[in-house]
């Protein structure tokens, strides 16, 4: 009989074992289970969507900036070829000048007695000036004043035809006042050249270097190097220039 009550014992110590590991066994797969249906936003199918959308959007703004590109600058370049050559041709203005040193000569004669004008020739009153005066003249053509109308562009010949305005003076004369010579003569009655009237002899010296300037065929000189200057700048650009003035 005892032995018979120990194992009754030990059986059902052994139903409560089992039992227990039965129940914790449930417990742990109850938690796994409640522990994986978290939800996980960040890698669930709304995280999914938002980087198929970025990815579109960024694909589309990709695609909108090719398309401007290529619509806006990737057109025909007629007319900004024609503006770069402009602006090219501006910059050599300086280059199109043609140079001359002019000496000009002027003598007076007057009469003056107490500082007034006579038609008389009295003795003493008589005042002869002599002047020498030497001065740099710069000539050439204003290629400032060029614009699209004045270009004409054969894209298909390779030639272009170009208009300029005729030769002038780029700046007054420069008298070179260290070279200037003067003689006079005066009467017993007559002074020396006063600082006035020697401006007033250089007004009249550049006067007479303007004409001078014009005899000798200086401004067709400026056109002629400006004609041969232009030439070769189209021609490193790969056009043959017809250039007239008007």
């Amino acid at each position: 009989m005892p032995l018979t009550k120990d194992k009754s014992n030990l059986n059902a110590a052994k139903e409560e074992i089992l039992a227990g590991s039965r129940e914790s066994a449930s417990s742990i797969a109850m938690g796994t289970r409640q522990r994986s249906s978290i939800p996980l936003p960040l890698f669930g199918k709304s995280f999914k969507l938002r980087v198929l959308l970025i990815t579109i959007i960024v694909f589309l703004i990709g695609g909108l900036g090719a398309f401007t590109y290529f619509k806006f600058f990737t057109g025909s370049t007629y007319q900004s070829t024609t503006v770069n050559i402009v602006e090219g041709v501006q910059e050599l203005a300086t280059l199109a000048t043609a140079q001359a040193v002019v000496t000009t000569v002027i003598k007076e004669e007057d009469n003056k007695l107490f500082n007034k004008e006579i038609s008389v020739n009295f003795p003493g009153t008589k005042r002869t000036v002599l002047l020498i005066v030497p001065a740099t003249v710069l000539a050439g053509v204003d290629l400032q004043s060029i614009t699209d109308e004045n270009i004409v562009m054969d894209e298909e010949n390779k030639e272009i035809k170009l208009t300029l305005p005729h030769a002038a003076l780029i700046q007054e004369p420069s008298i070179h006042m260290d070279k200037v010579q003067t003689y006079s003569e005066e009467g017993l009655f007559r002074s020396e050249v006063k600082w006035d009237e020697g401006y007033d002899l250089a007004a009249k010296a550049q006067a007479e270097i303007i004409k001078e300037a014009d005899n000798i065929g200086l401004l067709t000189r400026a056109e002629d190097s400006a004609v041969k200057v232009l030439s070769q700048f189209f021609d490193q650009l790969g056009y043959e220039a017809h250039i007239k003035f008007k």
